[in-house]
């Protein structure tokens, strides 16, 4: 009795091409303790696997967007934390920063950036050196925070925070020199809190951002004060 053909299996290539593809868009996977990576490892991931030399916002979003708006917070709010930021990027992130807050005190489940924002591009080069000087900070913080006080993280609770967010977003996104890194690390901490389910340290983010806040409104007001009173002294009045 002769033995029933076999099918030939399906070539390869085609699975393999379609991996290269997705690793081109997206970080590969590393499974921590929970099931997920960690955002120090995810983010450091993303730019090893980019192969274009510039990435464009809405390929960042679409590839962190299943790990809620806490990742994309910290991702926006890391290049003023580095010191000598490139020019130009607090207004740049500041904006995202500000519709991702939005969105979070509407409780939308889902980040997402509009079309006309979603096309501006970042340097890999650029991306990977913040990122890349960052991650060690990043991992230290990781390794503090855990789940405790989940009345900080109800849903009135991250709106609140998130209004908080929105108003420092704002600021950031103003020439208001020297804030730029008062401002950034409440909404950094706090997108870490959403993402290690850390009550505490999304109360700390709340009393840091009101008092980054309150300093940054200073500042301000004060550099207004004095241009006002230079423009007077030239005119003459």
């Amino acid at each position: 009795m002769s033995a029933a053909a076999t099918p030939p299996s399906p070539p390869a290539t085609t699975g393999a091409m379609r991996g290269d593809h997705a690793r081109d868009s997206q970080p590969p996977a590393h499974g921590g303790p929970d099931g997920h990576d960690s955002v120090s490892r995810l983010l450091v991931a993303f730019g090893r696997s980019w192969r274009k030399g510039q990435i464009d916002l809405e390929s960042l979003v679409t590839a962190l967007e299943h790990r809620g708006h806490g990742v994309l917070l910290v991702l926006f709010g890391l290049p003023n934390l580095i010191p000598n930021p490139i020019p130009g990027l607090s207004a740049l992130f500041g904006i995202p920063l500000a519709i991702l807050s939005v969105q979070m005190i509407l409780q939308q489940p889902h980040p997402w950036l509009p079309r006309w924002l979603a096309r501006h591009k970042v340097e890999r080069d650029a991306y990977r050196r913040i990122v890349g000087r960052a991650a060690p900070w990043l991992a230290k913080v990781e390794r503090i925070l855990r789940p405790r006080l989940p009345l900080m993280l109800t849903p009135l609770a991250i709106s609140l925070i998130a209004t908080l967010c929105l108003m420092l977003s704002l600021l950031l996104a103003l020439p208001i020199p020297p804030t730029g890194s008062l401002l950034s690390a409440p909404i950094v901490l706090f997108g870490l809190a959403l993402i290690q389910r850390d009550g505490v340290s999304a109360l700390i983010a709340a009393l840091l951002g009101n008092a980054a806040m309150i300093f940054a409104l200073s500042a301000g007001w004060a550099a207004i004060k004095t241009v006002a009173a230079a423009i007077l002294g030239w005119t003459g009045a």
